[in-house]
């Protein structure tokens, strides 16, 4: 009974070793291969192909004009017409209930 129980600890150990120096050894990391060198064609397409590759330009920056920009002032006139001081609260009511949609 000894003996099997050795013989199962040493085995539980050995597998342990195994799968430890198996995570050591990672492989090299590869580039892949060149189509074009594995059928040993060397044309003018081979050569631009080991060309280093160009980048795509960046995006122009985007510029937004002031005027296109809604700042509270662009609202004022509107507002000093639709609101009165009979429907103050009707229109504060209803402003809530929007932004409690949008925050939901």
């Amino acid at each position: 009974m000894k003996t099997t129980m050795k013989l199962w600890s040493l085995g539980a150990i050995a597998g342990l070793a195994l799968l430890t120096a198996a995570c050591d050894n990672k492989p090299a990391e590869t580039k892949p291969e060149d189509p074009a060198a594995k059928n040993g064609t060397t044309t003018a397409s081979t050569t631009t192909a080991n060309a280093a590759p160009t980048t795509a330009p960046a995006p122009a920056p985007v510029t937004i004009a002031d005027a296109d920009l809604a700042t509270p002032a662009d609202f004022e006139e509107a507002a000093e017409k639709q609101i009165t001081t009979k429907n103050y609260k009707a229109e504060l009511t209803t402003l809530e209930k929007e932004m409690e949609k949008d925050g939901s």
